[in-house]
């Protein structure tokens, strides 16, 4: 396939200026497969696909909770759960979806997506600690040398490959398609900070959720159409937030000081220098969505009543008639 048709499979513009979200490959002639490619249909095909290797791993006796004594459990553990994830998608892509390309997730340069996705959560963590230290909120009183980190970052980088391939490059992906992008951002805002204060969370806590989980890793989806650079950040914050500065981390430091500004029981996440911080890089994140053309519009405003066929990428599927 060369560059230009890949170009073309990513980014198929409905109408000047609009992107459209990558699509399954519909059989023009076929109304079973415009049903079952129908953005709600897929939805709910991804969560019997995801309940499905959620049960044959514990049918398969390779639970979480059967791998604690075995050696070098705590690096298995995460992978058998990537691993899983991984198959899940690739069958729900292939088999579902009807796609060759896995174009949200392709070769070309991922390292380096990768490298600045983790390399810009750290930095936007690390913000939030210098700013908290200079308001005297923080203070580092010594370091966790001793402390294992291979481990914590393992399990951190596959959470993220987990929950990215889920939230984003399937449940944000498929809701951008019926909702457009706009709606499909306030619906991820409002179940991630909504789920925060249903658990009983404060407010800080709930609009850090929406923020991060709901917006950020969303945004930077918009921006690029892969997924790379929303797990390298999300990675990224993860190892931070828990492995750096978290409890028991490698930076072993002090906080006092009222909750608005060390984020309290919720951490730097809910503090006001971590809203602030998170809801900058979100609008700029948004911005450059806008300018780039990549704001998906509903499905009834984009001249599309359904799935539609693709008899001109026919060849990006095997199964394509």
């Amino acid at each position: 396939m060369t560059n230009l048709a890949r170009s073309r499979a990513l980014v198929r513009l409905d109408g000047p200026g609009h992107i459209m979200p990558i699509e399954p490959v519909t059989p023009p002639d076929s109304k079973v497969w415009r049903v079952i490619h129908f953005p709600a249909m897929l939805a709910v095909c991804a969560l019997g696909l995801l309940g499905a290797a959620v049960l044959g791993i514990k049918l398969l006796g390779v639970g979480f909770g059967y791998l604690t004594y075995v050696p070098g459990a705590r690096y298995l553990v995460p992978l058998i759960g990537a691993t899983a994830v991984i198959l899940v998608y690739f069958i729900f892509v292939r088999i579902i979806e009807r796609r060759r390309d896995f174009e949200e997730l392709g070769t070309a340069g991922w390292l380096t997506e990768v490298a600045l996705g983790f390399g810009g959560g750290l930095a936007m963590c690390l913000m939030v600690f210098a700013v908290q230290a200079a308001a005297g909120t923080v203070g580092i009183v010594g370091f966790n040398l001793s402390r294992e980190l291979l481990a914590p970052i393992v399990t951190q980088v596959c959470t993220a490959i987990c929950l990215e391939l889920v939230l984003r490059g399937l449940f944000f992906r498929l809701t951008e398609r019926l909702l457009g992008s706009w709606m499909a951002l306030l619906a991820s805002a409002a179940f991630f900070g909504g789920s925060a204060l249903l658990s009983g969370m404060p407010t800080n806590s709930a609009l850090a959720a929406g923020l991060q989980s709901g917006l950020l890793f969303a945004a930077l989806y918009m921006v690029t159409r892969r997924l790379w650079a929303a797990i390298g950040l999300h990675a990224a914050i993860g190892v931070a937030q828990v492995n750096l500065y978290g409890t028991g981390g490698l930076i072993a430091s002090r906080v006092a000081g009222p909750d608005w500004l060390t984020g309290g029981a919720g951490g730097v996440d809910a503090s006001l220098p971590g809203l602030a911080i998170t809801g900058l890089l979100v609008t700029a994140l948004l911005a450059t969505a806008i300018r780039r053309g990549r704001i998906v519009r509903p499905i009834w405003r984009s001249g599309r009543s359904g799935p539609v066929a693709q008899p001109s990428f026919g060849h990006l599927s095997p199964w394509h008639t």
